[in-house]
């Protein structure tokens, strides 16, 4: 009995040693080793943000809620940048732990290198990022950063001038860069550079004249006072004013002008550039046709700037005289010579309202020739045929009351339909077949955009670099606004009333009374003059003109009514 309870004892001894033995072989190691394991694993899960980064997003968030609207200059930008931290829990997005992140590098050295888009650095501050930084410089220079960014992105995708500051008579459609969309974009992009680049232009006459730029910012000055340029030689002396002048500036007065136009052009287009007088048709990045054009006559009558669409082509076009020319030329014309207005092929007709409608009938001698291009705009403005074949020779061709001539029609006409409806065999001879004393009209069954620009400088197909006379003064304005003391402004748009109201034109001429015209021409002085239908003349735009169209004949010019005609 007693040997049995000695080799319990011992038993129980040896299992105590052995279950002790590990703790002894680890003598001197903390007694907490063995629940460290675990202690790391839970931090690797859920790790706790280090003093400077829980800093940052209080700062952020007390920031954000407080300071907004002194760093993010645009409603829409503050509230897309609240939206988008919150969501993201007060976390930086170019910094992390009080240390810039990679993608903070590559955003501020592109801001810092924006000249060679026409654009000036100083616009887009960029805070700095070199050393560690504590939670509240954290803060500050993550909203900076993003301030300059949300306005490079607005400003290199929709101007960095307003286009409703440098005149009434341009109208685009506003494609500006979506503020929540470049922070969601720049927050998750591996490249940023590749990022903030798309949100320029990606158009060729715009890369192209990027190009250029460098290669006049990075020339000696002597270098650049001396470009070769190769033009023809029409346009040689507005090449050696240019020479004599700022090409830098005419550079980026143009690439300014292209962050106006619509990010897609469309598949087939057709564009008008007014300073050099041109109209082509691009179909799939590759130009397929191209003519002479008249166009406004600087001033009044200028050609306005416009993204519409090509909709329908008319044969055979009436032309509805616009109340300003009646008001201007024919009344004064009638008060001398009452026939007037039938000896020169000219209609008067009644309207259902008691007005009346003076018009010229399709014919050879129509102002509008024998097709009209439409694409309905606000400015009353469009393409057409023109009788006066001869104006065509001239190397200036700012002629008109500001609708774009086409030396030929047909063969436009043709290209368009081709485009559009490609099956139905439209052909110049064809066209012309349905020339006669009835209007025609041909709808476009694939519409097709109409681009009209003003391009001083552009490089052509073999890539040359090409200037053109500033007609409109445009340049100039354009770079007044981004050189001078609106510059900090000149972003912000100016309200334009782009819709229309009537005005009346009162028949009150010295030698008869105004009673004895009304009855004759049918003249409603409350009323105003109907065109009656079809193309719609004389409403007042607030397009900086002060006329009652864009096309509308000016306040003084010709006397005569041949004269009004032959320069419509």
């Amino acid at each position: 009995m007693h040997m049995q309870r000695v080799c319990k004892v011992i038993l129980a001894l040896a299992i105590i040693g052995l279950l002790s033995a590990p703790a002894l072989g680890e003598a001197g190691e903390p007694d907490t080793a063995t629940t460290a394991p675990a202690e790391v694993s839970s931090d690797i899960s859920n790790p706790a943000p280090a003093p400077a980064e829980t800093a940052a997003h209080t700062k952020l968030e007390e920031l954000i809620r407080t300071r907004l609207s002194q760093l993010v200059d645009r409603k829409p930008e503050q509230a897309a940048v609240e939206a988008f931290y919150r969501e993201r829990s007060y976390q930086p997005i170019w910094s992390a732990n009080g240390v810039a992140l990679p993608r903070t590098r590559a955003a501020v050295e592109y801001l810092g290198k924006v000249a060679v888009e026409g654009l000036d650095p100083r616009d887009y501050p960029t805070p700095d990022f070199s050393r560690d930084m504590n939670g509240q410089t954290a803060a500050v220079n993550d909203l900076q950063l993003t301030a300059s960014i949300l306005k490079y992105a607005r400003q290199a995708s929709a101007g960095r001038v307003s286009f409703t500051r440098v005149s009434g008579a341009i109208l685009y459609p506003a494609h500006a860069a979506d503020p929540a969309q470049v922070l969601t974009q720049v927050s998750s992009a591996e490249n940023v550079a590749d990022v903030l680049a798309s949100f320029e232009p990606q158009h060729p006459g715009f890369k192209a004249l990027k190009a250029q730029l460098a290669k006049e910012l990075g020339a000696p000055e002597t270098q650049k006072a001396a470009s070769q340029l190769q033009t023809s030689n029409k346009h040689r002396q507005a090449e050696n004013q240019h020479r004599r002048s700022d090409i830098t500036g005419t550079l980026i007065a143009n690439m300014e002008r292209w962050r106006w136009l619509p990010r897609d052009l469309g598949n087939a287009y057709v564009v008008v550039n007014v300073p050099d007088y041109s109209l082509s048709v691009t179909d799939k990045g590759k130009q397929i046709w191209r003519t002479r054009i008249v166009v406004g006559k600087p001033g009044e009558m200028a050609t306005p700037l416009l993204s519409e669409t090509m909709k329908y082509l008319t044969i055979n076009p009436t032309w509805n005289v616009p109340p300003s020319i009646i008001r201007n030329e024919y009344l004064p014309a009638l008060e001398r010579d009452p026939d007037a207005l039938e000896r020169i092929g000219l209609k008067v007709s009644h309207n259902r309202d008691g007005s009346v409608r003076v018009y010229q009938p399709p014919g050879d001698r129509n102002a509008l020739g024998r097709i009209r291009f439409n694409f309905p705009n606000p400015f009353l403005v469009y393409q057409h045929d023109t009788p006066n074949k001869h104006l065509f020779a001239q190397d200036k061709r700012a002629l008109s009351h500001g609708c774009m001539r086409v030396q030929s029609p047909e063969q436009y006409a043709e290209v368009l339909l081709s485009l559009s409806q490609p099956n139905e065999g439209y052909t110049p001879a064809r066209i012309r077949s349905l020339y006669g004393d009835e209007e025609r009209m041909i709808n476009l069954k694939n519409p097709i955009p109409v681009h009209v620009t003003y391009q001083t400088a552009f490089v052509d197909q073999i890539g040359q670099l090409n200037l053109r006379q500033d007609i409109y003064g445009l340049d100039a304005a354009v770079l007044k606004l981004m050189r001078g003391g609106e510059r900090l402004i000149a972003d912000t748009p100016i309200p334009r009333n782009y819709t229309s109201s009537s005005k009346p034109v009162v028949a009150r001429l010295p030698s008869r009374p105004a009673r004895e015209y009304r009855e004759d021409y049918g003249w409603n002085n409350g009323g105003g003059w109907n065109n009656g239908g079809g193309w719609s003349y004389g409403r007042r735009w607030d397009s900086g003109r002060g006329a009652d169209s864009y096309a509308a004949y000016p306040s003084s010019g010709g006397r005569y009514i041949d004269r009004a005609i032959s320069n419509w």
